[in-house]
């Protein structure tokens, strides 16, 4: 009778860590391009806000990312690095990498020092930067920013979390094919 017992008890908890397991690799969704997993949160956000076409493919697992002095959960995507910031409201607790401040800081370009574009009509002007976005990059803006509070897009943009996503500058810059574009950057992104 006891060993019966003590056998059932066995079989439970195996029976749990199976199911346990089971679950977690069912909340994964795994790429065979990258041979990476996206889960959690992240998985969560990345589907809701655009997936493979707005994100790319995952190009690394979850890892812990030092910035400005706070460590914290990130996952790199082909186009955008995902953080997870635990202490933020939802849907605000994912946040995109800085990457526009990034990229800028890598290539030895100061933001703060570009002139200040002022308020411009049909432009949107971010008082925080002293920055516009104009014309096409502001029409991309509206028309493709994520909604992560429910407002209308065309109330308030929320490209990129515009709240954290100040805009920079638009320059002309000649990008890898060797053509000249002209490029909007931004804190979180760049356009």
């Amino acid at each position: 009778m006891r060993v019966r017992f003590i056998f059932c008890i066995i079989m439970i908890v195996v029976l749990s860590i199976l199911l346990e397991s089971t679950s977690a690799r069912a909340a994964q969704r795994c790429f065979a391009e990258t041979s990476q997993c996206i889960d959690g949160r992240v998985r969560e956000f990345w589907e809701q806000n655009g997936g493979l076409l707005v994100f790319g493919l995952p190009i690394c697992a979850q890892e812990a990312v030092s910035v400005d002095g706070s460590t914290f959960i990130a996952q790199r995507f082909e186009r955008n690095r995902l953080e997870l910031h635990p202490v933020n409201a939802r849907p605000y607790e994912v946040l995109f990498g800085r990457l526009g401040a990034d990229r800028l800081s890598q290539q030895g370009i100061d933001w703060t020092t570009y002139p200040s574009q002022g308020v411009a009509t049909d432009c949107q002007y971010f008082s925080q930067t002293k920055q516009s976005v104009c014309g096409l990059f502001l029409r991309a803006y509206r028309q493709n920013g994520l909604q992560m509070d429910g407002m209308p897009r065309s109330a308030q943009p929320r490209i990129w979390h515009c709240s954290d996503c100040r805009c920079r500058m638009s320059m002309s810059k000649t990008l890898s094919n060797g053509q000249r574009y002209q490029v909007q950057w931004f804190e979180r992104a760049a356009l």
